[in-house]
């Protein structure tokens, strides 16, 4: 046996002992510290997005400061993360994002930290790779695609964005090169009526440049304000799209939803991961985006999650909710319960094969 097998070996056994403790703890109703964080750094945004309206929404005028961040993410809470997703609105519009990704990494050295951007910027995105990776930061940077050429320009709202993604991805290529240990690149492409006709074009172009593709759910909630505007009617053609995606716990779920299917499953939103507004408000979730636990300047992020309020949001919404397809939320729910990742490799052996032998 290899190392590198012998030490995934020691992770599935490592997990399947946390999986019981974190099963445990929430049937409980005990608290558990959260391993992940989705932290929307700011609400500004560039675009213009057909497929989501925060560009239209009110910029929050007091966000949390570097200062602020910092003193939030030393809070004992939070001693237990893995990874940190910065996002937005476009997290890059911020001017101090290099010393907030430098806070992350000083806090938490072996942490995984993504960022995601929309290619408007992509010298300042290029400033901020080239700085980080220089001081030994291991980063993921997520560019959105939505269609080649003026396709995408279209969907996303600015003339002149899929120049500046295609340029950027060039560029981030490059840096790839330098630091192949450091730097990872993801294109984030989401699935939906407007997109469908192109998600072969856009998988195409991320697997010619050898990158990570990931398609994504159109997710609706009032994070986006874009509640009730899909109308689904290129089913048939997104069910084909979801089926040529390799084969995974998400992939299952997201043809169940198609069919109109139940996809709830043991959601940990609330307990082994949260979102960090930019005003200071921890949420479960996108999807229960309104649904505030507490707010940072009004009390420690250990108070706000172990406080009633916390609890009956835990309660009343979380345990109850019908289950999402939003990527993050279903790979860290399944990340705290062994179980259904144990099952779905019963069922799909070869999944399981694959992924031994590619270790």
């Amino acid at each position: 046996m290899t190392k590198n097998k012998e030490n995934l070996l020691k992770k599935i056994l490592s997990r399947f002992l946390l999986a019981n403790k974190n099963l445990l703890f929430r049937s409980i109703h005990k608290t558990m510290k959260p391993r992940w964080l989705w932290f929307e750094t700011t609400d500004m945004c560039n675009s213009k997005c057909t497929h989501c309206s925060i560009w239209k929404k009110p910029i929050t005028k007091n966000q949390l400061t570097a200062q602020e961040i910092k003193e939030t993410l030393k809070d004992p809470l939070f001693s237990e993360l893995e990874s940190i997703v910065n996002s937005g609105g476009k997290a890059i519009l911020r001017k101090d994002m290099e010393e907030i990704i430098m806070i992350e990494h000083e806090l938490f050295p072996n942490i995984n930290i993504d960022i995601s951007t929309n290619g408007l910027l992509p010298d300042r995105m290029l400033e901020i790779a080239k700085s980080v990776l220089e001081k030994g930061v291991k980063i993921n940077i997520g560019v959105s695609l939505d269609g080649i050429g003026k396709t995408h320009d279209k969907i996303r709202g600015v003339e002149g964005n899929f120049q500046k993604a295609d340029y950027l991805i060039n560029e981030l290529i490059k840096l790839r090169e330098k630091y192949p240990k450091k730097l990872s690149i993801i294109i984030g492409f989401t699935l939906s009526d407007l997109t469908v006709d192109y998600f072969k074009d856009v998988k195409d172009y991320a697997e010619k440049r050898d990158i990570e593709f990931s398609a994504q759910w159109y997710n609706q909630s009032s994070f986006y304000d874009n509640t009730g505007k899909n109308k689904n009617d290129k089913n048939n053609k997104i069910m084909q799209a979801v089926q040529s995606l390799p084969d995974t716990i998400h992939k299952e779920k997201w043809i169940k939803k198609i069919k109109n299917r139940s996809i709830k499953f043991m959601c940990f939103a609330g307990y082994t991961f949260c979102a960090l507004r930019c005003d200071g408000n921890i949420v479960p979730c996108l999807n229960l985006w309104d649904n505030i636990m507490g707010n940072v300047r009004e009390n420690t992020p250990s108070q706000i999650w172990h406080s009633k309020k916390a609890k009956l949001i835990r309660k009343k919404q979380i345990n109850k909710c019908s289950g999402c397809l939003n990527s993050w939320g279903v790979w860290w729910s399944i990340g705290s319960c062994f179980y259904p990742r144990l099952v779905y490799y019963f069922k799909n052996p070869k999944s399981f094969l694959k992924r031994i032998k590619n270790k």
